[in-house]
Formats: C-alpha cells, structure tokens, sequence
C-alpha cells in the first residue's frame, strides 16, 4: 500500500487576530495554535509586512493592514471569532462593531481606555445577537497552579485576607494613551491585580490608596480593600522590577495558608490546634512545583482562558469574563487614581 496524506479537517472555529504584537506573539498565538478545534485564518496589523509575516509564521491563510476587513469587509466571512490584542481604545473601536455583527470577541485586558467607555461596551454585549460571547483576557485566574490553590483551599474553609504583589520592570513612560506612568500601570498591572481579587472576594466596601515615588520614573502603589464583614486585600504594584514578580497568598478562615509564587510554587500551611486534618498541621508544610518547562501556558493561563473562551463560542454557554465583570475593576482604579492623584 503506497503512503497515504491525512488531510485536516475543517476546524469548528475559525479565528481572526487583531493585533499580532509582542504579547500575541509570545503567549496567545502559542496558546491558539495548540487548541484543539481552532484555527488561525485571518491577521490584521497596522503595517502591511507585520500582519504578512504574522500570518505566514502562524499558518493563516488571510492578512490585511485594515482591521474592519474582518468585522465588516469580506474577511467577516472568513472567521468566527476574533482576538483583539492592542491598545485600549483600538479594543473600544474593534469590540461594539464586532458584536453587532454577531462576531464573538477574545479581548485582552484593558478592555477600554476609561469606565465610561467600558460601561459603553457593557450595553453593547447585553445587545448583542444571541449566542455572541464578550470574554476579556485576564490570564492570572485561569493559571492552572492558581486553580490548584483554590481547588486546595476551597476544602479548608472561606478565604478571608488576600495579598497579592505585581511588580515589573515597565512602564516606565506614559503607554496607550495614558497620561503618567502610575496610570499605565494600574492600566496594565493593576487591572489583574484588582481582578483577581473580586473574583476571589467581590466588590469592596473600603478602597484605600498610598503611592510611593522610586526616583523619577519609577513607582510602588499600595491598595487596601476592606470589606464590611472582615475581609481584607492588599495589593502592591510597582515597576521597579527588573522582570515581572507575581506572588499570592491565601487566607481560610481555618488559617490555612496557600502561597503562589510566580506560577511554579504553592506552598500550603495550618497551624497546629487549628481545624482540620492531614498533612497540614503544626511546622510543616505541603509543597507543589510545576517545571518551568511543562506546560507553560496552561500554568499562566493563557491557554486554559483560550479553552474557555472557545467553549462558550462553541457551545453558546454565557462567558467566564464579561466586559460587564470588568465594571467594578475600573470603578476600583477610579478610586485609587483619585487617591493618588492619577486621575485621568
């Protein structure tokens, strides 16, 4: 019998990217391209060679410098769903227009430049025809080592402190239009880190807000959110690393600790007379590593986001991360900018 050529079959989605950058490049092309049931047929870029390329490299058959070619030109027909990964306000342009032609939308965080235009594009998702899925692309809580932490606690009682610390090496000048560098931080450090947290606890009653000046450009923001029951969240931002720093700790009301370092290390720990049983009792501790070379998407998140995302599209199940969830998030910030004098 001669060599037989198993030809592909027709992926059930077929997916457009709006913005074949850094981040696109380095984490949600590499998620896609290994996500079972979809394909990559159609880029747009600004600059002509950078959606060709970007296409050649990820296997899509279309390319355009023209974004509404795939929301309103004759890509539409071409894709099923889209990824915008830019700026705010190209993410405020592209995402009212994409839903009002029925296209569901994968939109990287910050969703929108400002509340009102978010509040804007809540009212465009309730519109949308049915079955149309918003989802905005906020990686941390879908990292499988984060869920390894609350699949682990959620036996060991209710959470009742967060803290979480961000730091990165950037901004370290004014990016998406922003008009200092703290705001390009909440904007892009500080939308995860308030996110994470009202997924974890909710809506605050209390938000407070210090910010501390590290030379001229350099900058450390302390968050406090209260809440009228007890709980607390503390949050620090900077960009006075000299990489992305990500840290988590998790209190129960059974004082059991969970620890999340960098997306590789959970440590879980309880002291002794406390309730409970098991491993978790006086001075040891519960150890889990994840290798940094084995399943690096799937442990960030961006991967398992992605999964999400394209089970609500396939299945028209409502989606894990609405824009309308991203409401409060912005409301927070307001409140720390105008605390710390970053009011837009």
């Amino acid at each position: 019998m001669s060599i037989r050529r198993l030809m592909p079959g027709r992926a059930a989605l077929r997916y457009g990217l709006i913005g074949p950058g850094t981040h696109a490049q380095e984490n949600l092309l590499p998620a896609l391209s290994v996500l079972d049931g979809a394909r990559l047929t159609a880029v747009a870029a600004r600059r002509p060679d950078a959606a060709a390329e970007a296409a050649r490299r990820w296997g899509a058959d279309l390319w355009t410098d023209d974004w509404t070619d795939l929301v309103d030109g004759e890509g539409t027909a071409e894709i099923d769903a889209l990824i915008v990964a830019g700026s705010p306000q190209l993410h405020a342009d592209v995402v009212p227009r994409a839903l009002a032609r029925g296209i569901s939308v994968f939109v990287e965080k910050p969703p929108a430049p400002d509340t009102a235009t978010l509040e804007k594009l809540a009212v465009d998702e309730r519109g949308a025809p049915e079955g149309t899925v918003a989802f905005v692309g906020f990686n941390f809580p879908y990292g499988q080592s984060y869920r390894k932490l609350r699949d682990t606690l959620r036996a060991h009682g209710t959470v009742r402190t967060v803290d979480l610390r961000m730091v990165s090496a950037k901004p370290t000048s004014p990016v998406w239009g922003c008009a200092t560098v703290t705001d390009s931080l909440l904007q892009g450090l500080g939308t995860h880190a308030v996110d994470l947290v009202l997924r974890e606890l909710g809506g605050p009653d209390r938000v407070t807000a210090r910010r501390a000046d590290i030379g001229t450009d350099r900058h450390a923001l302390h968050v406090l959110l209260e809440y009228a029951d007890g709980r607390l969240a503390t949050l620090l931002l900077g960009n006075y690393s000299n990489r992305l720093e990500y840290r988590c700790e998790l209190v129960t009301d059974q004082s059991v600790v969970g620890v999340l370092d960098d997306f590789n290390t959970l440590t879980l720990s309880r002291p002794s007379r406390t309730p409970g049983v098991g491993v978790l009792d006086g001075k040891e501790t519960l150890r889990h590593t994840w290798p940094g070379r084995r399943g690096g998407y799937g442990r960030t998140g961006y991967s398992t986001e992605l999964e999400s995302f394209h089970r609500s599209v396939l299945h028209g199940e409502p989606s894990d991360s609405p824009l309308s969830a991203c409401l409060e998030v912005y409301r927070v910030l307001d409140e720390v900018r105008r605390q710390t004098g970053d009011r837009p």
